[in-house]
């Protein structure tokens, strides 16, 4: 399955890797011969890092896949191979996938061991509804299965058939009628129950377009939290009227008129239709 768009001159498939990323803008420089034969020095951001390699955005030079350049990243200085490049909207830079070429060397080395996967998938988590297509060594034909949550690090998927932990997985992701082709790695299973995914790459457009989902998915959870805080609200302000109003009739001087009891029976019949209302 390709994870990128397919034959630009220059332009390769994002190459499947296991390894996972962590998001960081980092100041870099990029030394090298371009597409054009000549020298260049440029500045650029690191768009998420790993141990092997790295995604750059900001890079006026134009490379092709394949090329080798030297990266300098506080003060150290790996080479590097350009594993695919393309285009940065219409601004004139290019972003590009890179891989180490120096064995066991990294200029973020530091970084990178302060960070585990298992706590890429405990970030933020947003219930959602969505399906998966996946591809398995452990099946002939697809699984397919429902999008239950997602984040940054990873999704759950409710299905039948479940690849064990480990194994890697690769398909489509089609969120609120967006689709993301990516590669992840299983880290829990149950049969019959569904699988925890861990991303491990998204092609070269699907981090910016589960950046996207996840931004509608937060903006909907924090509305959904506000009123439901201004409704609990609400109930206290209920509760202590209640309350005031118990108390008041219980004493001995209190007179109740038929249209008082009217009103409590029309509020009690509008509390049942709003506890109706209220999915659990």
């Amino acid at each position: 399955m390709d994870l990128a768009k397919p034959s630009t001159p220059g332009i390769a498939v994002l190459p499947k890797r296991r390894e996972a990323r962590l998001p960081a803008a980092l100041n870099v420089r990029i030394l090298g011969i371009d597409a054009q034969g000549k020298a260049f020095h440029q500045a650029a951001v690191t768009v998420d890092i790993s141990l092997s390699g790295a995604r750059i955005t900001g890079l006026m030079a134009q490379l092709n896949a394949g090329d080798i350049v030297g990266l300098q990243s506080s003060g150290d200085k790996c080479r590097f191979k350009v594993s695919w490049v393309r285009p940065n909207g219409s601004d004139g830079t290019f972003q590009i996938g890179l891989h180490c070429v120096e064995k066991g060397k990294s200029p973020w080395r530091d970084q990178i061991q302060h960070f585990s996967l298992g706590d890429r998938r405990g970030g933020e988590r947003y219930p959602c509804n969505g399906s998966v297509s996946l591809r398995s060594t452990s099946f002939t034909t697809p699984i397919w299965g429902t999008l239950r949550d997602i984040s940054e690090g990873g999704c759950y998927v409710q299905c039948v058939n479940v690849a064990p932990a480990g194994e890697i997985v690769s398909g489509q992701f089609i969120l609120n009628g967006v689709q993301i082709n990516g590669v992840a790695e299983v880290r829990t299973s149950r049969a019959t129950v569904g699988m925890g995914l861990l991303w491990c790459d998204l092609g070269w457009d699907g981090q910016e377009k589960l950046n996207n989902v996840l931004r509608a998915l937060s903006l909907n959870y924090g509305e959904t939290n506000s009123s439901k805080a201004k409704a609990l609200a609400q109930l206290d302000k209920l509760h202590q009227l209640v309350m005031a109003l118990r108390e008041r009739m219980e004493s001995n001087h209190t007179l109740v008129d038929v249209q008082m009891i009217g009103r409590l029976s029309d509020a009690q019949e509008k509390l049942a239709a709003a506890l109706k209302s209220v999915q659990a």
